[in-house]
């Protein structure tokens, strides 16, 4: 058997699927897949190339020979249109907005929405859609550290001296199969930032408690 332990998480939908693997070895990939090696601290061979802890890229046609956890995923009809997402009303039905889960007013009339959460391993996962042209609200706060990997559309990791879109000092772009750097340091301190929805976008959010 190529893993000990493969479960499809609880979030994932018909046309999404997200899938945490332990102990793979010599596992297949034949479609293309968002890789995230999800081990805090082994790197993993992919295509004769090392993948860092809580980094990704999307592969095909590729064997993994040994990796202690990896987070699959796929989606349909493919990772990237600059038209909306095919499948974005079913999102909209199904996942949480975003002014039902924080109460703040300028989060009111914020097309962003989130999925179910699932802890794997000491680690919360759960993914978000925002509509094209979303700004998902400014904020420098969060009770854990947290990265995000890009599976659907272009968007944009932004970092702000103040609570001020005027004051915008770094971008980050994200494009499918990419996981940013973190932006938190060692004391789990944040600058002023959001992300940035330049066309339909899905990203998968993993935050850590330690």
């Amino acid at each position: 058997m190529p893993y000990t332990n493969r479960k499809i998480l609880k979030f994932s939908e018909p046309f999404l699927k997200v899938e945490y693997i332990e102990n793979a070895k010599n596992l297949a990939i034949s479609e293309k897949t968002i890789i995230v090696n999800a081990d805090s601290k082994s790197e993993i061979l992919v295509a004769n190339k090392m993948l860092k802890p809580w980094s990704s890229s999307i592969y095909a046609n590729v064997t993994i020979a040994s990796a202690p956890r990896i987070i699959c995923i796929t989606v349909e009809p493919d990772f990237l249109s600059f038209d909306s997402f095919s499948n974005a009303h079913a999102i909209k039905k199904k996942w949480t907005k975003i002014s039902d889960i924080i109460s703040l007013p300028h989060l009111r009339d914020t097309n962003l929405w989130r999925s179910k959460k699932e802890n794997v391993d000491n680690v919360e996962l759960n993914l978000w859609f925002a509509s094209s042209k979303t700004d998902c609200g400014i904020h420098n706060k969060h009770g854990f550290r947290e990265l995000h990997t890009q599976i659907f559309g272009i968007g944009r990791m932004q970092k702000f001296h103040e609570n001020d879109h005027d004051s915008l000092y770094q971008e980050v772009f994200m494009s499918p199969g990419h996981t940013h750097e973190p932006f938190y340091n060692d004391r789990c301190e944040y600058p002023w930032h959001q992300y940035h929805a330049d066309t339909d976008c899905i990203w998968l959010a993993a935050e850590f408690d330690d």
